[in-house]
């Protein structure tokens, strides 16, 4: 019986949004209040870029109730809540920014954190209005599209895509993500020209390269695919998700203990990592150590019980064992959430 050996392949594509003032607010009221206010929401930004989110949030909580109309310390605050990943009060302080001084900023801000927090209306509305505020700024034009590729509205995204790179050519990150759109599109030709782009503007994006890396297994060019991923790796040594897919290059080319040292690298970093770990199980298969394959599926499924491809190998596997029962009500179970190919399965062996 022919087996079916499901990879499933993860990849991150991650945006950081810094929107944190970088250069010094002026006193603009000549009154000992106004003046503290703004020497403590300057230390605030040394405070930012040392990552010191919290101790940077108590002293712009002193500068606002010196200067409650301090529209930009509103809006820094609003960035250490989003690193210290406290949503709900980033948005409140972009609420009172926003009343005192509307712009295309802070909207755009605001609009990055419903999009975080994937309440998509506020967030396409929010970027459409900084737009309106001001149409010749790319970022906005970024984030909705980015939005909009999270609601698989892949054309609308990629006309903001389009937009976001006119008007700011070198936009690596905006490179990133239509290449990303077009991928999903199966328009592999564009998304490697995108991808491309946008590794030669910002050498340092790794998200980039391992996206090129999965473009190019595509391709079926799987040494320059394995090249990409090692050079995601490169730049951030701690992207599992590279770990994981150059492990499924070596896999793909028959080195599976190579690949098991990949997958074991990725769970070090990250040890509830689903794909993993069903990738790991297959490879581990393939040396014929079946009891760690067998552990691998279970591991997957605790971290995820709908995971039907995990389903599905732990049942081969189990065949193999001459476990016809645990087989079949593995595969019955990878139907149930969704695999169709486990009918085959099913109906073959489970009479």
């Amino acid at each position: 019986m022919k087996k079916i050996l499901f990879i499933s392949i993860i990849a991150l594509f991650v945006v950081k949004a810094q929107f944190a003032q970088d250069t010094q607010e002026k006193p603009t009221v000549n009154t000992e209040d106004a003046k503290l206010a703004n020497k403590l929401y300057n230390e605030s930004l040394k405070l930012y870029d040392e990552e010191k989110y919290l101790e940077g949030i108590n002293l712009l909580n002193k500068a606002i109730r010196l200067r409650p109309d301090f529209d930009k310390a509103f809006y820094n605050r609003s960035c250490m809540y989003l690193q210290a990943n406290r949503l709900d009060e980033a948005i409140a302080d972009l609420n009172a920014a926003l009343e005192i001084r509307p712009s295309a900023e802070y909207y755009t801000a605001r609009g990055y954190v419903y999009l975080l927090k994937k309440d998509f209306s506020n967030g396409y509305a929010d970027f459409s209005k900084a737009i309106e505020y001001d149409g010749d700024v790319a970022a906005p034009y970024f984030y909705r599209g980015s939005l909009l590729a999270e609601q698989k509205r892949y054309k609308e995204a990629i006309t903001d895509f389009d937009r976001a790179i006119q008007l700011k050519p070198d936009y690596a990150i905006a490179y990133n993500e239509r290449g990303n759109v077009k991928f999903l599109q199966m328009d592999y030709a564009g998304a490697e020209a995108d991808l491309t782009r946008a590794v030669t503007f910002d050498p340092s994006l790794a998200v980039s390269f391992n996206n090129l890396g999965k473009v190019k297994e595509k391709q079926n060019e799987l040494e320059a695919a394995e090249e990409n991923f090692t050079a995601a790796l490169k730049i951030d040594p701690g992207f599992y998700e590279a770990y994981n897919n150059r492990g499924n290059i070596k896999y793909l080319n028959n080195n599976y203990e190579d690949a098991i040292a990949d997958y074991n690298t990725a769970l070090d970093i990250q040890s509830s990592y689903t794909g993993a770990l069903n990738n790991r199980g297959l490879a581990r298969y393939m040396t014929g150590d079946l009891p760690g394959a067998i552990a691998d599926f279970t591991a997957a499924l605790m971290q995820d019980p709908n995971y039907a491809e995990a389903y599905l190998n732990r049942g081969i596997v189990k065949e193999m064992q001459r476990d016809v029962k645990g087989a079949c009500s593995d595969w019955k179970k990878a139907m149930d959430a969704g695999n169709t190919g486990a009918g085959t399965y099913v109906n073959n062996q489970c009479q």
